[in-house]
């Protein structure tokens, strides 16, 4: 009988850690333009102590001969690992990596569908591996972005040749990139300018992924219902997002457009959104959706990562900083809280302004941001969605107690070493606390 205990017990234990790890809060360290032989184990394991889940890495297809980053969005030939950034070998030597138990990743592939090279002398006559003039479409500027069948039979920058993706030849030869990328080991891939290639492409050749991998598109969709056409399909990037952050967290703009976005239909769903404040494109292309400065980008980033919403996606640059190290942590441990964003005004009098933001993760964790370049000094606060008990801030150990004042109200008691009440928060600031256990 003890025998026959102590194996249920294990068995009990080994599906309980199972169930852990298999809810672990997912978000994805962007490695652009990092060669695969630089993403070895000791950088691997910092980026999952960092609590990152899935690493993106830059296309790895032979491409454009030019060593600058844009080169690799400009594919040769789709059946060869060939590229500044590795070949074949070193790439399945980084995939073999990122799956060791210790490091335990998932590694997601940006891929290159919509077009080729502008490179010389592949574009003299329109020759490439695999392709030739007749699987293109005619040389076409995309002028008017409004208008889906321009974007879509259009040439990128008007000199990178656009594939007829509306051909089953064209498809099937994605199919075998996919293919070959899947028996390799990705975990998933991200579809570059998927905007400018017809849905009903991505429904024909995501067949060949096995449904356990994950996918999603780069969408600019000039509307939302544009990016809407795609999301039955894969996820997708929600620039309708990043826009109205960019909007709300200027000087001028207010926090409270935030609240709820995908609610107010200005944002996607976040069961389908890929949600960022940078990427490759925003950080190399200064007029590309882009902050006014990198403090109101990384103001931004805690917003997303406060979030139960959406899949946060962090550009490479930003990995590091503190603001977005303790964003992470949060993101982890309140993953099983709703999220709730409380009026300002319930908090302090005056709380409901265009400079903050109160995001609450059911009753046990808060997110405060300040995007005000002045000290937000305020006596007296109350926290009425939260627990009562002692919370402590991820990034600066400040702890604050709340408790039940005379009214019956809940309070907060005690800020930081102090024993004030109320909350002083520093300019441009975001706080995120969680309740300390007992």
């Amino acid at each position: 009988m003890k025998k026959n205990f102590i194996l249920i017990f294990f068995s009990v234990l080994t599906i309980y850690s199972t169930y852990v790890a298999s809810v672990q809060a997912d978000v994805i360290y962007q490695a652009f333009n990092e060669p695969f032989n630089v993403l070895q184990s000791k950088k691997l394991q910092e980026i999952k102590e960092l609590g990152f889940t899935h690493i993106q890495i830059s296309p790895p297809q032979k491409s454009n001969s030019s060593r600058s980053w844009w080169g690799r969005y400009q594919p040769i030939d789709f059946q060869e690992i060939q590229s500044p950034l590795g070949n074949e070998k070193e790439l399945q030597k980084l995939i073999s990596l990122v799956h060791k138990k210790d490091i335990n990743l998932k590694i997601i592939i940006d891929v290159v569908l919509n077009h080729m090279a502008n490179e010389f002398p592949y574009t003299l006559h329109l020759k490439y591996p695999y392709f030739s003039r007749e699987n293109f479409h005619p040389k076409k500027c995309i002028k008017h972005d409004f208008v889906r069948q321009e974007v879509i039979e259009g040439w990128l920058g008007c000199d990178l040749p656009d594939l007829k993706t509306e051909t089953s030849y064209v498809r099937e030869q994605a199919k075998k990139y996919l293919t070959k990328l899947v028996h390799l080991g990705a975990d998933g891939f991200r579809f570059d300018a998927a905007r400018n290639i017809e849905p009903d492409f991505f429904r024909e050749v995501l067949k060949v992924i096995p449904p356990n991998k994950y996918n999603y598109g780069e969408v600019v969709g000039n509307t939302i219902n544009e990016s809407f056409e795609y999301i039955n399909i894969m996820d997708v990037t929600d620039f309708h997002l990043l826009d109205l952050m960019i909007q709300a967290f200027r000087e001028n703009g207010d926090l409270r457009t935030l609240i709820n976005p995908a609610k107010n239909k200005i944002a996607l769903p976040g069961e389908s959104a890929v949600i960022f404040a940078r990427n490759h494109d925003t950080a190399m292309n200064t007029d590309f959706h882009n902050f006014d400065d990198y403090k109101q980008a990384t103001l931004a980033n805690a917003y997303i990562l406060s979030l139960h919403d959406g899949l946060p996606f962090i550009y490479k640059d930003d990995a590091k900083n503190d603001v977005v190290k303790a964003g992470i942590k949060f993101h982890e441990l309140m993953l099983d809280q709703p999220q709730f964003f409380r009026n300002g005004n319930e908090i302090f009098q005056g709380g409901d302004n265009p400079n903050l933001l109160f995001i609450e993760r059911g009753s046990k964790g808060i997110v405060i941001i300040n995007k005000s370049k002045k000290f937000l000094d305020v006596k007296v606060a109350k926290m009425p969605g939260l627990e009562l008990g002692v919370y402590t801030e991820l990034q600066h150990k400040i702890s604050m107690n709340v408790n039940l004042g005379q009214d019956g109200q809940k309070y907060i008691m005690n800020w930081g070493k102090s024993n004030r009440g109320g909350f002083k928060i520093g300019p441009q600031t975001s706080l995120f606390f969680i309740k300390q256990l007992k």
